[in-house]
């Protein structure tokens, strides 16, 4: 509660400072990353005894499919015998050291260089840990800055863009107002800037024509110079991003009129983002339009996406253990297969959670597995 109590503080005299009025993409990054207060810097975020349980906490499925997109991957970069494998947003790194053993059996040459990129210092140290005990040896670094330019560079992510911290904004008599937080007594609550917002966000005209009036959304400003940094940092290779998200046309649908923003605690979500900043993760679905257009800017080459039913359930390493498991009648075998249930479930999932695959200085193509199933033409 004390750590709490001095976040609230912080956040509370930069609004002040502000004028009254804090724009929500400041006040979220106060409430996540805040050194040795925010949420990711203090609380147990990851598995059963976390508030959200990410895909590579339901099992080995996730990391199965994604060894097969790194083996494809190296096999497109002419299977160097030097390259680089880096996860950002690893977490506690565990998905990070199940996929270096999954790596080993495959036939390839492993990685020379294995970097993870995680800016929480709490779960640094618990990476450290975990990496020593495992007798890996991995390059922890706090942020993209710190890592140089490489070739044949393999890159993924699982549940990082939609952790990004967000701009919002109240479309009302035909212009934008950015959306940020104000103080009622005590207790911090939604406020409207005054004046129209001279830097609105880039959404297709013909949406918002449709939109109802006060229509409520945000959008993430930060994709731009994710995807700027990681084309400075890969001189050739692959990205892959996994997260939850939508095509600009869904994510700004006319219905969808208060956005996507919510918050996690206790495993329970719940739309109240601004109680008791520290205590609760805050996260809004990725527009994967933008992100596209992002990277295109930034030199990066999209080559699919899709969902993450399609994805894990035509993996040929998933596919394998499938039928492996299949012969045998375990509780162990049966919680796993139960993990994947919901891994793949279209109206949960299966279907809101995408892969992207960009590429850049490589001639490169859709991974085979999967090329009937990419919906890039959607974006």
């Amino acid at each position: 509660m004390a750590r709490q109590r001095a976040l609230y503080d912080i956040i509370r005299q930069r609004l002040q400072q502000a004028g009254g009025f804090l724009p929500f993409d400041q006040f979220m990054q106060a409430a996540l990353y805040e050194p040795e207060l925010g949420y990711y810097e203090t609380k147990t975020v990851f598995g059963e005894q976390g508030d959200f349980v990410t895909a590579s906490e339901l099992g080995p499925w996730s990391t199965l499919a994604m060894a097969d997109l790194v083996f494809d991957a190296w096999r497109q970069m002419d299977e160097p015998e030097c390259w680089t494998l880096i996860e950002q947003g690893s977490g506690s790194g565990r998905q990070l050291a199940s996929l270096l053993d999954l790596l080993s059996q495959f036939t390839m040459q492993q990685p020379d260089t294995v970097i993870s990129v995680e800016r929480c210092a709490q779960l640094r140290a618990r990476q450290s840990q975990l990496f020593e005990e495992k007798q890996l040896s991995v390059q922890i670094e706090s942020a993209l800055e710190n890592v140089g330019g490489m070739k044949h560079v393999v890159y993924f992510s699982n549940e990082l863009p939609d952790a990004f911290p967000v701009r919002c904004f109240h479309y009302h008599n035909g212009a934008f107002f950015e959306r940020g937080v104000g103080l009622n007594g005590n207790a911090f609550g939604w406020r409207d800037a005054l004046e129209p917002m001279q830097d609105a966000p880039d959404i297709a005209p013909e949406l918002i024509a449709a939109w109802p009036d006060d229509y409520i959304s945000e959008w993430n400003p930060a994709l731009s110079a994710w995807q700027q940094q990681l084309s400075r940092i890969i001189v050739s290779g692959f990205v892959f991003t996994v997260d939850y998200g939508y095509s600009q046309r869904e994510y700004y649908r006319q219905a969808r009129v208060e956005g996507t923003l919510l918050a996690h605690v206790g495993q329970t979500a719940c739309e109240d983002v601004l109680s008791a900043p520290g205590s609760r993760d805050i996260t809004a679905h990725v527009d994967f339009t933008a992100l596209v257009q992002a990277g295109r800017r930034a030199g990066l080459e999209p080559l699919l996406w899709m969902s993450q039913g399609g994805w894990l359930g035509q993996s040929p390493s998933v596919q394998s253990l499938i039928q492996s498991l299949s012969t045998q009648n375990d509780n162990v075998s049966m919680h796993l297969m139960a993990h994947l249930k919901r891994m793949l479930m279209p109206f949960g999932m299966g279907e809101v959670f995408k892969l992207l695959v960009q590429a850049k200085g490589v001639q490169a193509a859709r991974p085979a597995h999967l090329t009937q199933f990419d919906h890039l033409d959607a974006l």
